[in-house]
């Protein structure tokens, strides 16, 4: 009697297998996985799932290889906000590659009140 409930769902199984449209198209077709119960153990259909799983067609045109910590590792260094030798020249002004302090305007004498002043 067991034999009779396993040979219809692994004639399911294996049609669901040789659809030839779902491996070409890339489209899921509407369809559930099947999971038997023998002896109390399940026993899960792994390709149906795997199936599932597999990303729709808008994600395809990325290649499959590159992950999207590549994509971030491959943007300029200004986006990322990065340092590079063109802004840091910048900001150094005159004195880069002399000394490691920034170029900064000479400090202005203080400023005093009109009664301390001489005249």
């Amino acid at each position: 009697m067991l034999i009779a409930l396993l040979i219809p769902a692994t004639c399911g199984i294996a049609q669901a297998r040789q659809d030839p449209g779902h491996g070409k198209t890339g489209k899921i077709p509407d369809r559930h996985c099947i999971d038997i119960e023998v002896n109390g153990e399940r026993v899960r259909d792994y390709d149906c799932l795997s199936g599932l799983l597999m990303p729709s067609t808008g994600d395809a045109a990325r290649s499959p290889a590159q992950l999207r910590s590549e994509e971030i590792a491959r943007r300029p260094s200004t986006a990322l906000g990065l340092a590079n030798p063109e802004a840091t020249r910048q900001r150094m002004g005159n004195t880069f590659g002399k000394s490691t302090l920034p170029q900064r305007p000479p400090t202005a004498p203080p400023v005093l009140p009109p009664a301390i002043r001489k005249p």
